[in-house]
């Protein structure tokens, strides 16, 4: 492998495919009440009974008491006013939504004279049916937008479906402002905010993660803990493959196709971990330009064309000549960390927050070892990952940034659409929230990083009970892209967009499982060449040139 291959590309941006979201977003934060009473002005300082709340807030910069009194819940409505809210989930549809819908009306509808109808959609699904709820002008009024896809942030407001919300967060939401600060230049375009970032641990990076019993029983569990090459990692999957017990295992595996571009874009090609670079991908949710995100040179380079996306290949389909790779890779939709709880897989790659070995092994089923790799700046990508939008055919936009503003300020809120009913859904034990004894399947659970402030969540069972001040810390430590806020306007292009996705669609998959050969892989940039996906890369580049130059 040429010198290239001893570097590691982790494209940053919004996530590459859906089927592995879960993977690697699943963090448990802060402590918080849910009495679900109304009645009364609570915000997201409000204790819960532990002290534990109210450091929650201040450590998340949540607005407290006396802000969300005065601005977050001021309403100039008299009547009751119906919202209609889309929301998405990463496994089945919960059973308990209508439960939980009737608890966040109690609060909203004395509080904010809003009522709000909740659908949430699973995520195989989730960008159909957005499609079809918008084209077809079903009435809505606060939408979550997903990493890439129709229903992304960046290609919903390229397609004109999110309407500039900028004066009704000055009027309805300024705790919004106040809470999400600088991180909202991430979906700021020319002036003007057109969604709002989910404000959450975006101190992201890369990991190998692995069943621990595996590598407990090979006696491989300290070397794996301290891996700092792709070759050591090599070792382990061989160990794994040539074992007796484990042998039916595949060493390595994801689904749809993907094998390498995770939720956090990490796109291998090398050996030492501390060789690894990154791109900015400038909110590109085709992961088609990226630039180096320090800003010390603000080249756009068409990263499936660049010397780190050549190695990655090669290492890849090294891993799969070596029989490494899950034979179903290319077709398979399952996520990796369902392939584990299938006893399909031994590991698999993706990105994460501090506390994802937690997470992780409650997706997967069992325990699972989580060596990170690279660590990511935060840019406008991983800010436009989840955001929470209001629809250009919204009905009542008012009310929506109004139930916004309680979204990202109210701890009752936060952990009704996290964990359902507090008692009902889970219970609380010393700060810490987990399943109730005998009911390990709820009516309703979702993932707390999809919710307006997950600072706000209590945090589930296996996290400390600190867990917010820490995840608080690290984001707030974690360098910015120099990029941050930047966003292009790529209608010049939109025909050279449809073409390069199409190229896409039917070369990733081969080229990202190692399945392709070396034939297939210079047919696939010889046509990323010959539908103009140059011109892409010059229109980002122009529009970048003249943002620096207004810096």
């Amino acid at each position: 492998m040429n010198k290239n291959g001893r570097k590691w590309l982790a494209l940053v941006l919004a996530g590459a495919m859906t089927v592995t979201m879960a993977a690697g977003c699943g963090n448990s934060e802060a402590s918080a009440n849910q009495d679900g009473t109304a009645g009364t002005q609570q915000a997201a300082g409000d204790s819960a009974g532990d002290g534990s709340e109210a450091t929650g807030s201040e450590a998340s910069g949540g607005a407290s008491d006396d802000s969300a009194a005065a601005a977050g819940t001021a309403v100039d409505w008299d009547d009751i006013i119906d919202i209609n809210l889309l929301f998405v989930s990463m496994g089945p549809v919960p059973t308990g939504v209508e439960a939980v819908e009737e608890e966040i009306n109690k609060i909203t509808e004395a509080e904010i004279n809003t009522h709000v109808n909740m659908e949430i959609i699973e995520i195989g699904s989730y960008d159909q049916q957005v499609n079809l709820k918008l084209s077809s002008s079903e009435p809505l009024d606060l939408i979550m937008t997903m990493p890439g896809g129709p229903a992304s942030f960046t290609n919903m407001r390229s397609q004109g479906q999110l309407q500039d919300i900028s004066d009704l967060l000055e009027i309805y939401g300024q705790d919004i402002l106040d809470t999400v600060g600088d991180i909202m230049a991430a979906t700021t375009v020319d002036g003007s905010i057109y969604a709002v970032p989910v404000y959450r641990d975006l101190s992201s990076s890369e990991y190998i993660v692995m069943r621990t019993d595996v590598l407990e029983d090979l006696g491989l569990l300290e070397k794996a803990q301290n891996m700092t090459s792709m070759t050591e990692y090599e070792e382990i999957m061989d160990a794994v493959a040539n074992s007796e017990e484990w042998s039916y295992l595949a060493p390595i595996g994801a689904g749809a196709g993907i094998l390498i571009f995770t939720s956090g874009g990490g796109c291998i090609g090398g050996d030492s971990f501390a060789d690894m670079t990154s791109f900015d991908m400038l909110g590109d949710t085709m992961y088609l330009v990226g630039v180096n995100p320090d800003g010390s040179d603000p080249t756009v380079q068409l990263t499936y064309a660049s010397d780190e996306y050549r190695a990655m290949y090669e290492q890849v389909k090294d891993w799969y000549d070596r029989g490494f790779v899950y034979k179903d890779a290319q077709t398979e939709k399952a996520t990796g960390s369902e392939l584990i709880k299938s006893n399909v897989a031994f590991s698999f790659i993706t990105d994460g927050e501090y506390g994802i070995a937690d997470a992780q092994a409650q997706q997967c089923g069992m325990p699972v070892t989580c060596v990170p790799i690279l660590s990511y700046p935060i840019s406008t990508g991983t800010c436009t990952k989840f955001t929470w939008g209001v629809p250009s055919s919204a009905k009542e936009p008012e009310a929506a940034i109004a139930f916004l503003n309680l979204m990202y300020t109210d701890s009752r809120i936060n952990n009704l659409m996290a964990w359902g009913i507090e008692g009902v859904d889970y219970e609380v034990t010393d700060g810490i929230a987990h399943f109730v004894e005998g009911n390990e399947n709820p009516a309703y659970h979702m993932a707390d990083y999809l919710v307006g402030n997950q600072f706000l969540v209590t945090p589930w069972e296996g996290a400390e009970a600190d867990r917010r001040e820490i995840t608080k810390e690290l984001m707030d430590s974690t360098p910015l892209s120099a990029y941050l806020g930047f966003s292009a306007d790529l209608s010049s292009v939109t025909n050279e967009l449809s073409a390069v996705n199409n190229v896409l669609a039917e070369f990733r998959p081969q080229i990202e499982t190692g399945m392709a050969s070396e034939e297939v892989y210079q047919d696939f940039q010889d046509k990323l060449a010959s539908v103009g996906a140059d011109k892409i890369v010059a229109a980002y580049q122009e529009q970048l040139n003249a943002w620096l130059a207004q810096q």
